[in-house]
């Protein structure tokens, strides 16, 4: 029983790669909208009044 999931552990942790990577670009895109919605502009030389 064991040798039909030989490998199945590799899988598994690329799947969990693939989602983290999705929920990092989805993260992402939401600061992106929200700068959007705040300035009116994706421009980043427009954004150096956010550096503290």
């Amino acid at each position: 029983m064991l040798s039909t999931y030989h490998g199945l552990g590799g899988q598994v942790f690329a799947l969990f790669v693939i989602a983290v990577a999705a929920a990092e670009v989805g993260v992402g895109l939401a600061i992106v909208l929200l700068i959007y919605r705040n300035r009116r502009s994706v421009d980043i030389d427009a954004l150096d009044e956010l550096k503290g």
